[in-house]
Protein backbone atom coordinates (compact mmCIF):
# COMPACT_ATOMS: atom_id res chain seq x y z
CA UNK A 1 0.00 0.00 0.00
CA UNK A 2 3.09 2.41 0.82
CA UNK A 3 3.49 2.33 -3.09
CA UNK A 4 0.44 3.43 -3.91
CA UNK A 5 0.60 6.30 -0.99
CA UNK A 6 3.93 7.69 -1.76
CA UNK A 7 2.98 7.93 -5.28
CA UNK A 8 -0.01 9.83 -4.47
CA UNK A 9 2.00 12.35 -2.32
CA UNK A 10 4.33 12.79 -5.18
CA UNK A 11 2.14 13.89 -7.54
CA UNK A 12 0.56 16.59 -4.98
CA UNK A 13 3.81 18.02 -4.67
CA UNK A 14 4.47 20.96 -7.22
CA UNK A 15 8.27 21.32 -6.63
CA UNK A 16 10.70 20.00 -9.54
CA UNK A 17 10.02 17.52 -12.09
CA UNK A 18 8.51 14.16 -11.74
CA UNK A 19 12.28 12.57 -11.77
CA UNK A 20 13.57 15.52 -9.14
CA UNK A 21 10.69 14.61 -7.06
CA UNK A 22 11.55 11.04 -6.96
CA UNK A 23 15.22 10.21 -7.18
CA UNK A 24 16.79 13.58 -6.09
CA UNK A 25 15.65 13.92 -2.55
CA UNK A 26 16.19 16.26 -0.47
CA UNK A 27 17.78 14.79 3.18
CA UNK A 28 14.70 16.72 5.34
CA UNK A 29 12.04 14.84 3.22
CA UNK A 30 11.40 11.01 4.99
CA UNK A 31 13.00 8.70 2.35
CA UNK A 32 11.09 6.49 -0.02
CA UNK A 33 10.15 2.84 1.08
CA UNK A 34 9.22 1.69 -2.31
CA UNK A 35 12.11 1.61 -4.99
CA UNK A 36 12.45 5.04 -7.16
CA UNK A 37 12.16 3.02 -9.97
CA UNK A 38 9.01 1.30 -9.82
CA UNK A 39 7.51 4.63 -8.16
CA UNK A 40 8.66 6.46 -11.21
CA UNK A 41 6.76 3.55 -13.53
CA UNK A 42 3.41 3.64 -11.63
CA UNK A 43 3.21 7.35 -11.94
CA UNK A 44 4.53 7.30 -15.82
CA UNK A 45 1.75 4.85 -16.66
CA UNK A 46 -1.21 6.24 -14.67
CA UNK A 47 -0.79 9.39 -16.43
CA UNK A 48 -0.11 7.80 -19.25
CA UNK A 49 -3.78 6.75 -18.67
CA UNK A 50 -5.34 9.55 -16.94
CA UNK A 51 -7.81 10.41 -19.35
CA UNK A 52 -9.21 6.91 -19.53
CA UNK A 53 -9.23 6.46 -15.41
CA UNK A 54 -11.13 9.66 -14.82
CA UNK A 55 -14.11 8.64 -17.73
CA UNK A 56 -14.08 5.21 -15.42
CA UNK A 57 -14.43 6.91 -12.38
CA UNK A 58 -17.32 9.44 -13.54
CA UNK A 59 -18.83 7.05 -15.09
CA UNK A 60 -19.05 4.48 -12.19
CA UNK A 61 -20.16 6.75 -10.08
CA UNK A 62 -17.96 5.49 -6.92
CA UNK A 63 -17.98 8.76 -5.53
CA UNK A 64 -21.18 9.51 -5.01
CA UNK A 65 -21.12 5.71 -3.20
CA UNK A 66 -18.07 6.51 -0.99
CA UNK A 67 -17.86 8.64 1.40
CA UNK A 68 -14.11 8.47 1.95
CA UNK A 69 -12.85 8.53 -1.81
CA UNK A 70 -11.68 11.93 -2.51
CA UNK A 71 -10.53 12.04 -6.30
CA UNK A 72 -8.86 15.70 -7.72
CA UNK A 73 -7.55 15.54 -11.02
CA UNK A 74 -4.77 17.95 -10.92
CA UNK A 75 -5.13 18.58 -14.30
CA UNK A 76 -8.29 19.58 -14.95
CA UNK A 77 -10.00 22.63 -14.09
CA UNK A 78 -12.89 22.49 -10.97
CA UNK A 79 -16.03 22.36 -12.19
CA UNK A 80 -18.45 25.95 -12.29
CA UNK A 81 -20.34 26.34 -9.00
Amino acid sequence: MSLYIEAAAILASTKGSLKSRIYHRSPNEAPLKSPPARLYALIVETLKHLDILNEVIEKSGILALERKVCFVNPFRPPPPR
